[in-house]
């Protein structure tokens, strides 16, 4: 008889058997590493939002229009959710755009600080405000939020 060049039965048993020891493994690394690229890029995305939504932030206060510039923010209810010239309105379009991944943001603005961003109760030390940005997305774990914040000198 010559040679033969098939495989035997019990050949391709123990391949399959081999494969399929070896498959979960391989396969649950590829989801954890698909869950961790998404949780990255979850990340990044809320990031930009803030970068974005404090950039608004930065310009308005340095605008000259009269009702913006450093003191817009001592109304904090009225500088955010006024309709259509709020922060909030304006940036309407780009709060839709990062709800789609499901990024939310949210602004927190202080009273009047000093440049250690205590109140000292001296008017001439309390002439800044902080500012927050939030913003908020889904992660493989629950929630997870990306910050940033500023000091403004008001006066």
């Amino acid at each position: 008889m010559t040679g033969r060049r098939a495989f035997t039965l019990l050949e391709t048993i123990i391949a399959m058997v081999m494969i399929s020891i070896a498959l979960p493994p391989i396969v649950a690394l590829m989801h954890d590493a698909s869950r961790a690229r998404i949780d990255a890029a979850n990340a990044e995305r809320a990031s930009w939002l803030a970068a974005a939504v404090m950039e608004h932030i930065c310009a308005d206060v340095a605008s000259a229009d009269a009702s913006l510039g450093p003191e817009a923010l001592a109304d904090s209810s009225a500088y955010l959710t006024t309709p259509v010239t709020g922060l909030n309105a304006r940036l309407q379009s780009l709060a839709t755009f990062y709800a789609g991944w499901g990024i939310s943001y949210s602004v927190t603005i202080s009273g009047l600080v000093s440049s250690d961003g205590t109140v000292s109760g001296d008017a001439d030390l309390d002439v800044f405000r902080s500012v927050e940005v939030e913003a908020a997305f889904p992660d493989s774990g629950g929630t997870r939020s990306v910050n940033v914040a500023r000091s403004f000198a008001i006066r």
